[in-house]
């Protein structure tokens, strides 16, 4: 059986090209950022967002021993800053927040308001965490209130690991 994480990526992989723009909202590891860095190719462009220095270098050094380094632009702020970002000229294809039980809740449904204004048609805004933390909650229970005809949305969930992977994709 997949986790959710892995049934994430491929809705990701589904809709994301060369060239496309694409925002790991919060580093942490760093793998998701080289995930997307490796399928934006050359032409791509991944803003890669964490207020910890330590996550930026850690990344950093992943992407160069990976060749990735130029697709990335790391920036040392918070989720919170990601629309100072973006530019209505420039639609994203993908946003991707790795949450945990730490996550401000608040702070990530009012950046998810805001960010939504810039994703492309057929884009994805991608939460992937755990069922019982407050973000993902808050997020899933908002979800119910989007309109039907300008989103749909899927939830993977595992039942034993409380791994969950929640996705917005703008029609």
């Amino acid at each position: 059986m997949r986790k959710t994480h892995n049934l994430a990526q491929i809705q990701i992989d589904e809709i994301l090209h060369v060239g496309d723009t694409v925002v790991d909202a919060t580093i942490k590891a760093g793998d998701s950022t080289r995930f997307l860095a490796s399928r934006v190719g050359d032409g791509g462009h991944v803003l890669a967002f964490s207020d910890q220095k330590k996550e930026i270098d850690d990344m950093a050094a992943s992407l160069f021993l990976s060749g990735l380094t130029a697709r990335v632009e790391p920036i040392e702020k918070a989720f919170t800053e990601i629309p100072n970002y973006l530019s209505p000229a420039e639609l994203i294809t993908v946003f991707l927040f790795q949450i945990d039980a730490q996550t401000d809740a608040n702070a990530l449904k009012q950046t998810i308001q805001q960010i939504q204004l810039y994703l492309r048609t057929l884009g994805l805004i991608v939460l992937d965490g755990h069922h019982q933390d407050p973000a993902m909650q808050q997020i899933l229970a908002i979800t119910k209130n989007l309109p039907i005809n300008a989103y749909e949305v899927r939830y993977f969930y595992d039942v034993l690991t409380d791994e969950a992977a929640l996705l917005l994709q703008r029609k």
